[in-house]
Protein backbone atom coordinates (compact mmCIF):
# COMPACT_ATOMS: atom_id res chain seq x y z
CA UNK A 1 0.00 0.00 0.00
CA UNK A 2 -0.44 2.52 -1.55
CA UNK A 3 -1.75 0.91 -4.73
CA UNK A 4 -2.20 2.79 -7.99
CA UNK A 5 -3.05 2.44 -11.65
CA UNK A 6 -3.67 4.54 -14.75
CA UNK A 7 -6.51 4.34 -17.25
CA UNK A 8 -5.91 5.97 -20.62
CA UNK A 9 -8.77 7.93 -22.11
CA UNK A 10 -11.59 10.21 -21.07
CA UNK A 11 -13.69 9.06 -18.11
CA UNK A 12 -17.46 8.90 -18.31
CA UNK A 13 -19.86 10.72 -16.06
CA UNK A 14 -22.22 8.86 -13.76
CA UNK A 15 -24.94 10.80 -15.61
CA UNK A 16 -24.13 9.51 -19.09
CA UNK A 17 -27.04 7.82 -20.79
CA UNK A 18 -24.87 6.01 -23.30
CA UNK A 19 -24.78 2.48 -21.85
CA UNK A 20 -22.19 1.26 -24.35
CA UNK A 21 -19.82 4.11 -23.51
CA UNK A 22 -20.35 3.52 -19.78
CA UNK A 23 -19.65 -0.22 -20.13
CA UNK A 24 -16.49 0.39 -22.20
CA UNK A 25 -15.17 2.75 -19.53
CA UNK A 26 -16.01 0.25 -16.77
CA UNK A 27 -14.20 -2.48 -18.71
CA UNK A 28 -11.14 -0.24 -19.17
CA UNK A 29 -11.01 0.61 -15.45
CA UNK A 30 -11.37 -3.05 -14.48
CA UNK A 31 -8.72 -4.19 -16.96
CA UNK A 32 -6.24 -1.59 -15.67
CA UNK A 33 -6.98 -2.53 -12.06
CA UNK A 34 -6.59 -6.26 -12.71
CA UNK A 35 -3.30 -5.67 -14.52
CA UNK A 36 -1.89 -3.86 -11.46
CA UNK A 37 -3.50 -5.88 -8.66
CA UNK A 38 -1.13 -8.55 -7.31
CA UNK A 39 -1.98 -12.08 -8.52
CA UNK A 40 -3.84 -14.10 -5.93
CA UNK A 41 -4.41 -11.15 -3.58
CA UNK A 42 -7.90 -10.76 -2.19
CA UNK A 43 -9.58 -7.36 -2.44
CA UNK A 44 -8.97 -5.05 0.51
CA UNK A 45 -11.48 -5.13 3.35
CA UNK A 46 -10.26 -2.17 5.45
CA UNK A 47 -11.07 1.54 5.54
CA UNK A 48 -9.51 3.23 2.52
CA UNK A 49 -8.77 6.59 0.94
CA UNK A 50 -9.02 7.04 -2.83
CA UNK A 51 -7.37 9.75 -4.93
CA UNK A 52 -8.58 10.14 -8.51
CA UNK A 53 -6.89 12.63 -10.82
CA UNK A 54 -8.07 13.23 -14.38
CA UNK A 55 -5.34 14.69 -16.58
CA UNK A 56 -7.37 16.21 -19.39
CA UNK A 57 -6.57 17.99 -22.65
CA UNK A 58 -8.79 21.06 -22.34
CA UNK A 59 -11.84 18.86 -21.91
CA UNK A 60 -12.58 18.81 -18.19
CA UNK A 61 -15.73 17.29 -16.83
CA UNK A 62 -17.53 17.46 -13.51
CA UNK A 63 -15.10 15.81 -11.12
CA UNK A 64 -17.86 14.60 -8.77
CA UNK A 65 -19.66 12.80 -11.59
CA UNK A 66 -16.44 11.17 -12.76
CA UNK A 67 -15.74 9.42 -9.46
CA UNK A 68 -18.69 7.05 -8.98
CA UNK A 69 -18.23 4.92 -12.13
CA UNK A 70 -14.55 4.46 -11.25
CA UNK A 71 -15.27 3.56 -7.64
CA UNK A 72 -17.93 1.06 -8.69
CA UNK A 73 -15.64 -0.57 -11.27
CA UNK A 74 -13.01 -1.27 -8.59
CA UNK A 75 -15.47 -3.23 -6.41
CA UNK A 76 -14.37 -6.83 -6.00
CA UNK A 77 -10.95 -6.19 -7.57
CA UNK A 78 -9.15 -3.67 -5.36
CA UNK A 79 -11.58 -3.49 -2.46
CA UNK A 80 -14.51 -5.59 -1.35
CA UNK A 81 -16.97 -2.71 -1.64
CA UNK A 82 -16.70 1.04 -2.22
CA UNK A 83 -18.44 1.53 1.15
CA UNK A 84 -14.95 1.06 2.58
CA UNK A 85 -13.88 4.40 1.05
CA UNK A 86 -13.93 6.77 4.02
CA UNK A 87 -12.09 9.56 2.20
CA UNK A 88 -12.40 10.54 -1.45
CA UNK A 89 -10.20 13.06 -3.22
CA UNK A 90 -10.70 14.08 -6.85
CA UNK A 91 -8.64 16.39 -9.01
CA UNK A 92 -8.67 17.83 -12.53
CA UNK A 93 -5.33 18.72 -14.10
CA UNK A 94 -4.72 20.09 -17.59
CA UNK A 95 -2.08 18.11 -19.51
CA UNK A 96 -0.99 21.36 -21.15
CA UNK A 97 0.04 22.98 -17.86
CA UNK A 98 3.64 22.98 -16.67
CA UNK A 99 4.35 20.86 -13.59
CA UNK A 100 7.28 20.46 -11.26
CA UNK A 101 7.31 16.78 -10.35
CA UNK A 102 9.00 15.10 -7.40
CA UNK A 103 8.59 11.42 -6.69
CA UNK A 104 6.83 10.53 -9.93
CA UNK A 105 5.39 7.03 -9.67
CA UNK A 106 5.67 4.42 -12.40
CA UNK A 107 1.92 4.60 -13.02
CA UNK A 108 1.94 8.38 -13.38
CA UNK A 109 4.94 8.20 -15.71
CA UNK A 110 3.07 5.72 -17.92
CA UNK A 111 0.14 8.11 -18.12
CA UNK A 112 2.25 11.11 -19.07
CA UNK A 113 4.27 9.14 -21.61
CA UNK A 114 1.08 8.02 -23.37
CA UNK A 115 0.48 11.63 -24.47
CA UNK A 116 -3.30 11.29 -24.15
CA UNK A 117 -5.81 12.16 -21.43
CA UNK A 118 -5.67 9.71 -18.54
CA UNK A 119 -6.95 9.00 -15.06
CA UNK A 120 -4.56 8.21 -12.22
CA UNK A 121 -5.99 6.30 -9.24
CA UNK A 122 -4.20 5.89 -5.92
CA UNK A 123 -5.64 3.96 -2.98
CA UNK A 124 -4.18 3.88 0.50
CA UNK A 125 -5.24 2.87 3.98
CA UNK A 126 -7.26 5.59 5.71
CA UNK A 127 -5.68 7.33 8.63
CA UNK A 128 -7.33 6.72 11.97
CA UNK A 129 -9.67 9.55 12.83
CA UNK A 130 -8.52 11.08 16.08
CA UNK A 131 -9.78 14.63 15.71
CA UNK A 132 -12.63 16.02 13.73
CA UNK A 133 -11.62 18.60 11.14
Amino acid sequence: MPWECVILGIPVSVNTRNKVKKQRWRDAVQAAARAEWPDGEAPLACKLTIHITYYHDRAPLDVDNMMKPIQDALNGIVYVDDKLLTDRHSHLRDLNDAYRVRGLSRAQAEGFMADTPFVHIRIEASSPTVELP
